[in-house]
């Protein structure tokens, strides 16, 4: 082989050594970028949910607020179509897990890879817990479902809904329960002007007046959800012939 065929040859080698390179290098790069987005995205899913506004969704039921499991779910699904949720099971297969003295149902909620569980006791309308030899399969079910929307509270939405309630360390922690307090009140007040005529397009215009935004789960401080509870606290209903 001559000296030009060599060097035309290392030239080569080099050459491809250098893409190479270059490839393992962009390789690189996008594994960052998309780990990245992946945190990203999980960030976002709770920020996501938890400034969705539920308002027009709520239900009460004497003084407790409470969103039902079907729009919690029909919202998570509309918004996250990857989204699964899985009820765990005890050791021999049943659906809910017991001591011998009472029960407890476990939800998990899984949304862009991220994970959420939550565990709630099989309680009655009086929120005691339901001894296990009386358990029913209604009971059970309702429990799941209730379970479930505890569970999607984890991941955000709702969750000043369950101010007061016992939730998980991991759910404490995203909590400030201050303000979470007042968003609560916020949406009671709501709850009770409509029924009594107040429209919801008022209630609006009053929360972004002062806000700056619609949904009352978006207001960031505690000082503007003060101000406005006291200002939907002041709206009239409709007048009545």
């Amino acid at each position: 082989m001559t000296d030009s065929n060599t060097e035309a040859l290392k030239a080569e080698l080099d050459s491809l050594r250098n893409e190479n390179a270059k490839l393992i290098q962009s390789n690189e790069d996008l594994r960052a970028w998309m780990l990245q987005q992946e945190a990203q995205g999980k960030e976002s899913v709770f920020q996501r949910l938890n400034e969705y506004d539920i308002t027009e969704h709520i239900k009460q039921k004497g003084k407790i607020l409470y969103l039902p499991w079907s729009k919690a779910w029909t919202i998570v699904k509309s918004i996250y179509p990857n989204a699964v949720f899985e009820i765990k099971k005890a050791e021999d297969g049943c659906i809910y897990h017991t001591d011998g003295k009472t029960a407890w149902v476990e939800v998990s909620i899984t949304i862009n890879g991220q994970t959420e569980t939550e565990t709630l006791a099989v309680m009655d309308f009086k929120n005691a817990s339901i001894p296990a030899d009386k358990l029913t399969s209604a009971d059970v079910g309702k429990s799941i479902k209730r379970c479930l929307v505890k569970c999607a509270a984890l991941h955000g939405l709702g969750l000043s809904l369950w101010t007061g309630e016992e939730l998980s360390d991991a759910a404490r922690q995203k909590k400030e329960k201050d303000l979470d307090d007042v968003k609560q009140e916020i949406l009671g007040i709501i709850a009770g002007k409509m029924e009594n005529g107040v429209t919801r397009d008022v209630i609006y215009k009053t929360i972004y007046d002062i806000a700056g935004v619609k949904n009352p789960n978006a207001i960031k401080d505690i000082a503007t959800a003060q101000k406005v509870a006291d200002a939907i606290n002041k709206l009239g209903g409709k007048t009545k012939c």
